[in-house]
């Protein structure tokens, strides 16, 4: 009653400082103590956490399974649960597996860079990276451009452990389960794919076997042989007009060889050959191959593909970048 009427009767601002500084102090503390409490986060169990978004990232519960390495049974349990703690659907199932719904679409988008964002953060604190990575390639990749070049990624990263498949057909790195894949693509990309080199088609033969007019390269009698055929740049009528050649005779060429052999035969001085220059640089290297004409035909190029399951791991990402910063740099 006294704080009423001094507040009331009193209109000094000494007076009013006086009687009005308990009840600030009071509030200014009550706002303190309630700023001052923790609102705990709204976070589901981990592991359920993590069965849902390897689940809605791979469409499998299966393949979720083997990528955390637990059960099928376990990734069902774990997403049930979520769901109950959630109150919502996050798959529907259909013929084929699982699928999600619209809101596990979107919860997904949300929780996928959240945990990227975790491995990130976790790896620049981490050993460098270590394991088995898995390549796959065509053999004449394999042999003349990616074995001579592993030495630099054996010094650049000594834990990683590279484990080559070579193969002339082409494997599909998803259902073969490889890691990575480097193809050749004609023309063209393809979505996912990262260029690592173009193919740059040129004419090579043994020293001393291309016929030589007046100094120069004699295009008419070379075009008439002998000639060797790789199955996959049949571009010696292309060539020979690029080199100036008007009239291009029917030229007699042999069965197409694959790239090995023509490479082979070429050093053995059974003909010239059309090539890409990355797959025979040991030759030009050493000598026992030679360029015929500075003339050059772009024809496709080499790509880089990665496995969705395995594009998270630090090995894989980095004999992925080796790769790219091989290719940069040549």
């Amino acid at each position: 009653m006294g704080f009423i009427v001094a507040s009331r009767n009193c209109h000094s601002s000494t007076m009013q400082r006086c009687d009005l500084r308990p009840q600030t102090l009071i509030l200014d503390t009550y706002c303190s103590k309630k700023s001052q409490r923790v609102v705990p986060r709204l976070l589901p169990p981990l592991n359920a956490l993590r069965a849902f978004e390897a689940a809605g990232r791979l469409g499998s519960f299966t393949k979720a399974a083997a990528e955390l390495g637990v059960s099928h049974s376990a990734i069902s349990r774990h997403v049930r649960g979520l769901e109950a703690r959630l109150n919502v659907h996050l798959f529907r199932t259909q013929n084929s597996g699982v699928a999600l719904t619209d809101q596990g679409r979107t919860y997904l988008t949300e929780i996928t860079p959240a945990f990227d964002r975790i491995a990130l953060a976790t790896e620049v604190l981490s050993v460098p990276p270590k394991g088995t990575v898995t390549l796959t390639t065509e053999t004449t990749v394999a042999q003349k451009w990616l074995i001579p070049r592993l030495t630099s990624l054996k010094t650049r990263h000594p834990e990683i452990d590279l484990k080559l498949s070579v193969t002339t057909k082409v494997m599909d790195i998803e259902a073969h389960d490889f890691d990575i894949g480097v193809r050749y693509l004609r023309t063209g990309s393809v979505d996912g794919y990262h260029l690592l080199f173009q193919s740059e088609v040129r004419a090579y033969a043994a020293p001393g076997f291309a016929p030589i007019s007046d100094g120069k390269l004699d295009i008419e009698a070379l075009a008439r042989g002998p000639l060797i055929e790789e199955a996959t740049f049949s571009l010696w009528t292309d060539w020979f007009k690029r080199a100036g050649l008007n009239e291009v005779p029917d030229l007699k060429l042999p069965h197409p060889l694959g790239a090995l052999l023509a490479i082979q035969s070429a050093v053995a001085g059974l003909g010239a050959v059309l090539m890409d220059k990355n797959l025979c640089g040991p030759e030009l290297q050493s000598g026992v191959l030679v360029e015929l004409a500075d003339i050059e035909i772009p024809f496709g190029g080499y790509y880089l593909a990665v496995n969705n399951r395995a594009g998270r791991r630090k090995a894989v990402r980095a004999v992925c970048q080796w790769l790219i910063d091989e290719c940069a740099s040549n």
